[in-house]
Order: structure tokens, then sequence, then C-alpha cells
């Protein structure tokens, strides 16, 4: 796999013969050489990887605000049936 205005880096893979097939099926279809659509691949998952790396981070933040609603709304459910018994 080659990049044209950087310096060049061979890379060897071994593929199933199904997923080749599917690779150089997608790869004419989008006009685009092997290499060429073999590095836009990457590109693209290193990019949703970044993103969702980002994601896990925000989805953790979330799940400690929902712990803590949940806490919240537990001492308020004590608090009401405490009432219910004074009653």
């Amino acid at each position: 796999m080659t990049e044209s205005s950087m310096d060049n880096v061979q890379l060897e893979i071994t593929l199933r013969r199904d997923v080749f097939l599917l690779v150089e099926l997608s790869a004419l279809s989008d006009g685009l050489e092997l290499s060429q659509w073999v590095e836009n691949a990457l590109k693209f998952y290193l990019d949703d990887r970044g993103d969702l790396s980002s994601i896990n981070k925000r989805l953790a933040r979330l799940d400690a605000r929902v712990d803590l609603l949940d806490e919240v709304l537990s001492r308020l459910q004590r608090i009401e049936d405490r009432l219910d018994m004074l009653d």
C-alpha cells in the first residue's frame, strides 16, 4: 500500500477469500485501486475508533450521573416511605 506524497510503506495482509472478493468489488465500484480502498478503509476505521473512544467517555460520565440519580431517587423513596408510616 502506498501514499503518493509521503514515505511509502509496504503492507502484506492475508484475508479470507470471501472478504477479499468483497473488498475487491467495493474498490472497483468506488473506482479505486485496491490499495487505495484499503488505505481509505483503515483511515475511516481509525477515525471512527477515535469517535467511539470519545463517545465511550461521555457514556461513562452519563452512567455516573444515572447512578447518582438512582441514589437520589432511592433516598427520596425511603423518605416518602417514612412519611407514609407517620400518617
